[in-house]
């Protein structure tokens, strides 16, 4: 999970981030798949979370960071500057700051909260 707060993380990826950890929980605790326990359940007794939330709050944490840079730091400024140029046609590939925009708004947040960090 190092570094993890810069992925630009798929859909795909997730399912198989989620898959691998569940995976990994079964093999550690001796669940066995014909036991047939959903993988909540199996969280649960774990007392752990999904890792797409682990990496969704590590994407907010490392936002936070940037906002709060002085406007001379060489990472803030490369986020906020446009890139030139066109993109490819068809489907456009899922950015960073395109995640990060819509995990603030599925949380219900504003990009002034980056500022408050018990937030």
């Amino acid at each position: 999970m190092y570094g993890s707060g810069t992925w630009a993380i798929r859909r795909k990826e997730e399912v198989k981030l989620e898959r691998t950890e569940i995976r990994m929980l079964r093999w550690i605790m001796g669940i066995l798949l014909f036991e047939r326990l959903e993988n909540g359940e199996i969280r649960g007794r774990a007392g752990l979370v999904k890792i797409t939330e682990v990496l969704g709050e590590s994407q907010m944490r490392w936002y936070g960071h940037v906002l709060r840079m002085d406007d001379e730091e060489k990472v803030k400024r490369a986020m906020e500057e446009p890139v030139r140029g066109r993109r490819p046609r068809g489907r456009q590939r899922i950015r960073w700051r395109d995640k990060v925009k819509e995990d603030i708004k599925r949380r219900g947040l504003v990009e002034d909260d980056a500022f408050d960090r018990r937030k």
